[in-house]
C-alpha cells in the first residue's frame, strides 16, 4: 500500500507538469494566432491589436490588450484598455485607453480620455469636448483644438488639477470600495475555506507555476471563446464562459489577499487571528497598493492573475486526487496554529 501511495505521489508533479506545459504552448499556440493576424474593425477583441485602413467605414474599435490604429472613419468609440491608440482618420465617439498612449490627428467628436500614459495632439486635431488626461505627459500643437475643458491629474513636471468635491468623492469610493473588497474577502474565507486555503498553499509552494498558470489562462480563455463563438452548440456556453473566467479573476485577487494578510499577520505576530482577519487585512493592503499611480493597477491585475493560476493548480491537483483542498486546510491550520 505504502508503494503504490508514493507512486501515486511520484506520478502526481509529473501530471501537473504536462498540464502545465500544455497550459503553456496552449498559450503560445493563442498568441501567435493573435499576433498572425489583426482582429477585424467591426469586432472587439480581448487580446490583439485592431487597424482601420483607410476607406474602412467600422462602428467601433475595442480591444483589451492591443494596440489601435486607426486610419479610416469610426462611427463610435475607440477603446483600449492596454495598448497604445493611434488616429489619423475621424472619430465620431470618444478615444479612451486605461494603461497606454495616445496620439490623434484628425477631428475627434467625442472626448479623449487617457487613464496612465501620454497624449499627443497633432495640428489637425480637433477635440469635440473633453480632454482627460490622469498621469503622464501632455503634448499639444498649438494649431490643435479642444472644445471641451482640458482635466489633467497629476502631470511629470506639473501638479494636480483636482477640485476638492472630485478628492472628496474619489476618497468616498476608494472607501466604499476598499470595505466591500475586505467584506467579501472574509465571506469566502468562511464559505469556501478550503478552497482559499488550498489555492494560498499551492500559490505559497509553487509561485512560478501559478504565475505560469495564470497568464497562460488569459490566451487560453481568448481562444477558447473563439472556438465557442463560431460553434451552434458552443455559442451559448459562451455567455457562462466570460462571467465563469471573470469570477475566478475575482477569485483569484481574493487568493492573492488573503496570501498578503496571512503573511503580514506572520510578520507583526499576529498569526493567530484566522482566515477571515488574514483576508480582510490582505484585502486592505492591496486596496492601498491600488492608489500607487500606474504601478497599483498593473500590480492589482497581475496579483488576481498570480491568485487565478494558483486556483487553478490547486483544483488541477485535486482533481488528479491529491487532495488539494484538504491538504490546503490542514497546511493553513498548521500555520495558525505555529
Amino acid at each position: 500500500m505504502a508503494t503504490a501511495r508514493g507512486m501515486s505521489a511520484a506520478r502526481l508533479p509529473n501530471s501537473l507538469n504536462t498540464w502545465t506545459m500544455f497550459l503553456g504552448l496552449l498559450a503560445a499556440a493563442a498568441l501567435s494566432l493573435v499576433s498572425a493576424r489583426p482582429a477585424l474593425a467591426l469586432e472587439s477583441t480581448m487580446m490583439g491589436d485592431i487597424e482601420v485602413p483607410r476607406g474602412a467605414v467600422p462602428t467601433e474599435a475595442h480591444t483589451v490588450f492591443g494596440d489601435v490604429y486607426v486610419e479610416g472613419y469610426v462611427y463610435g468609440d475607440v477603446r483600449c484598455a492596454f495598448g497604445d491608440v493611434v488616429v489619423r482618420g475621424p472619430v465620431e465617439g470618444d478615444v479612451q485607453t486605461g494603461f497606454g498612449n495616445v496620439y490623434v490627428n484628425a477631428p475627434v467628436k467625442g472626448s479623449v480620455d487617457v487613464g496612465h500614459g501620454a497624449v499627443r495632439l497633432g495640428p489637425q486635431a480637433r477635440v469635440g469636448e473633453d480632454l482627460s488626461l490622469g498621469n503622464g505627459n501632455a503634448d499639444i500643437s498649438a494649431a490643435a483644438v479642444v472644445e471641451g475643458e482640458r482635466r489633467y491629474g497629476m502631470m511629470s513636471g506639473g501638479s494636480p488639477v483636482v477640485s476638492g468635491s472630485e478628492a472628496f468623492a474619489n476618497i468616498t469610493l476608494w472607501l466604499l470600495t476598499t470595505l466591500g473588497f475586505c467584506a467579501a474577502a472574509m465571506l469566502l474565507s468562511v464559505l469556501a475555506r478550503r478552497p482559499l486555503t488550498a489555492s494560498a498553499r499551492s500559490l505559497k509552494r509553487y509561485p512560478g507555476r501559478s504565475a505560469l498558470l495564470g497568464v497562460a489562462s488569459l490566451p487560453a480563455v481568448a481562444l477558447l471563446s473563439g472556438l465557442l463563438a463560431v460553434t451552434l452548440v458552443g455559442a451559448p456556453l459562451l455567455l457562462l464562459s466570460v462571467p465563469a473566467y471573470l469570477a475566478l479573476i475575482v477569485f483569484g485577487a481574493l487568493v492573492s489577499a488573503y496570501s498578503a494578510g496571512r503573511g503580514l499577520l506572520l510578520v507583526t505576530g499576529s498569526h493567530r487571528g484566522g482566515e477571515a482577519l488574514a483576508s480582510a487585512v490582505g484585502a486592505f493592503a492591496i486596496s492601498v497598493l491600488y492608489l500607487v499611480p500606474v504601478v497599483g493597477p498593473v500590480a492589482l491585475f497581475l496579483l488576481a492573475l498570480l491568485g487565478t493560476g494558483a486556483a487553478i493548480a490547486a483544483t488541477l491537483e485535486r482533481l488528479m486526487g491529491g487532495g488539494g483542498w484538504g491538504s490546503g486546510v490542514a497546511g493553513a491550520s498548521g500555520v495558525s496554529a505555529r
